[in-house]
């Protein structure tokens, strides 16, 4: 058996930087593809729960369901302003332009800085919007279709990791910070409705995971819960410093020269979110 992967460029050091990760982490690796090649070698392939058309059509609603927010009215400015969007644009940090023609459009924006904005503002919008609405509809219309669902949710592969990176991104949004940051914009007619879309679809999809789970995500996932909690205070801290400078530094002109010194701490305190998080794009 065989695999190619390419490992992102911030994680290079957060895995193989010293001997002791960098053997843990290789052998994950390599017993994880004995397993599978030997697996398909001598058992073929894996049976499958035939869940693959109700996982087409839910991900084809759930693709509406994500689609009209993006699509409601005011929604690019509403994200321009409660994310650090314009701080990410500023740096210097990828192999590419964030856009890829240089228009201020979500359809011009390249994937890595749309998940890093809403991972810094702690919305992890793209991991989880859609999914709550799709699974309750599933849970109430066409229960014996859930049910099936629900009983190989950690047993078919593509499920599992589905459903945990859900869940993993929703436990990691946090509604106070997803406020604070939303509050950078000032017009409430526009920030108002489009927080009352997210915050309901937060809610809806923490609970029909937590039917699926059998219990509170924060029990169910305790080691994720732990590491929540552990990073909570001190990244706390930094997203305060990190609201409070993007407030000041948008309200000031263009050419200012207080501008620069701003944008350098702006930008340090991406990384180091990004780091507290252990997330980018």
């Amino acid at each position: 058996g065989d695999l190619r992967l390419t490992e992102q460029g911030e994680i290079i050091a957060r895995k193989y930087a010293n001997r002791r990760t960098a053997m843990h982490n290789l052998e994950l690796l390599l017993s994880e593809v004995t397993r599978a090649s030997a697996r398909q070698k001598h058992l073929g392939e894996p049976d499958q729960p035939g869940l693959d058309a109700l996982m087409t059509a839910l991900a084809e609603a759930s693709y509406k369901t994500y689609r009209a927010l993006l699509e409601t009215p005011g929604f690019v400015e509403f994200y321009r302003q409660a994310t650090p969007i314009d701080v990410i644009e500023s740096s210097r940090i990828g192999s590419r332009p964030t856009r890829r023609s240089g228009q201020h459009t979500l359809a011009d924006l390249r994937a890595i800085p749309w998940v890093f904005s809403w991972s810094q503002a702690r919305f992890f919008l793209s991991g989880w919007y859609g999914v709550g609405t799709v699974l309750d509809d599933l849970r109430q219309q066409r229960p014996d279709d859930f049910a099936a669902l629900r009983a190989h949710a950690f047993d078919w592969p593509p499920l599992h990791y589905l459903i945990s990176s859900v869940a993993s991104n929703v436990m990691l949004a946090d509604p106070d910070l997803m406020q604070r940051y939303a509050d950078l914009m000032p017009q409430t007619e526009v920030r108002t409705p489009i927080m009352d879309f997210i915050l309901a679809e937060l809610v809806r999809t923490r609970a029909v995971l937590e039917v699926i789970y059998g219990g509170p995500l924060a029990e169910r996932r305790p080691n994720v819960q732990q590491m929540i909690a552990l990073r909570r205070e001190p990244l706390a801290h930094l997203h305060d410093r990190q609201i409070a400078l993007l407030r000041e530094w948008r309200q000031l002109p263009s050419g200012d020269a207080h501008a620069e010194p701003l944008l350098t701490q702006l930008l340090l305190s991406v990384n180091a979110i990004a780091n507290g998080l252990g997330a980018t794009g």
